[in-house]
């Protein structure tokens, strides 16, 4: 899919730009699986360099999402490394001391989670992410439950793959005054969340701008090279495709519909499966290993 459309035509210094005239003290960008374009910017000092990991249960070929932030380059290439086996993934992070969120736990945009997953991340996972710039509040709810039950921190994000969402959902922290203040209270759990959730109309109104982006994003490159048949080929098929995004935008609010349904079943599932019949590698045979500073 990214050989067509991209998932992001955000740039990193537009996004700085536009969260720090949003109000931002500090600023982190996490895309799936690189920091590229982070450390384009990551020579200001409030400028966070995060990660999204999509990490696989090797079991049963699960998949979650886990949010990082202030990790190194070195420490990037081996997340990456072992993130075909969450476990020992999540692992690494503790040793490393890297703080990590077990991101949208209840939307099926990041894997199809059940209880049995959920548990056998909680005791390796700083934080949950409980306020969502995209996902329905019902999903945050959910997250913000099971955050309070195990009194894990909570953290906030956009989550925004366009510029609608920047800097609209964000922590608050009022005893940081710099990055490292604002990592330290964050690990103590000392933030607040806050901001706008989303939902359907969301997720409607992010593919219609995607589709927008795209499509001028050809014609600026048919005009950089007017003569490349690719280029010609790619403006003309999208501009006949254009009415197809009323395709998108239904398929969008079935997936909406089937989004609250797994929220609705991973509830009844958490409820239903206690903590100490949880499966999985127990974090006490962990800690021990020096831990970098």
């Amino acid at each position: 899919m990214d050989r067509i459309m991209r998932e992001s035509y955000n740039t990193p210094k537009g996004l700085y730009r536009l969260a720090k005239s949003r109000g931002m003290d500090l600023v982190t960008i996490t895309d799936h699986d690189q920091i590229g374009g982070v450390l384009t910017i990551a020579d200001r000092a409030d400028v966070i360099v995060g990660c999204e990991i999509t990490a696989t249960f090797p079991e049963d070929g699960v998949r979650c999402h886990i949010g990082v932030l202030g990790l190194s380059e070195e420490q990037h290439r081996e997340s990456q490394r072992l993130r075909d086996n969450v476990h020992d993934l999540v692992r690494y992070l503790k040793c490393q001391q890297i703080f990590c969120v077990l991101n949208h736990l209840a939307s099926i945009s990041a894997g199809r989670l059940k209880a049995a997953h959920v548990f056998a991340l909680l005791p390796w996972v700083d934080a949950l992410e409980t306020k969502n710039g995209t996902r329905p509040r019902s999903q945050n709810r959910t997250a913000a439950a099971l955050a309070q039950a195990h009194d894990k921190v909570t953290v906030a994000g956009s989550d925004s793959h366009t510029y609608r969402g920047i800097g609209r959902t964000y922590m608050v922290c009022d005893n940081a005054r710099n990055r490292d203040e604002f990592l330290f209270e964050l690990r103590q759990g000392r933030v607040r969340v806050e901001g706008c959730e989303g939902g359907y109309l969301t997720l409607a109104s992010d593919i219609v701008r995607l589709t927008a982006s795209f499509y001028v994003n050809g014609m600026v490159e048919l005009i950089e090279e007017p003569l490349n048949w690719r280029r010609q080929l790619m403006v003309l098929c999208s501009t006949v495709g254009l009415p197809l995004t009323i395709v998108a935008l239904a398929a969008a609010y079935i997936y909406h519909l089937k989004d609250e349904k797994f929220n609705n079943d991973l509830l009844v599932d958490l409820v239903a499966r206690p903590l100490g019949g949880q499966t999985g590698s127990q974090p006490a045979h962990i800690l021990e290993p020096a831990l970098q500073d």
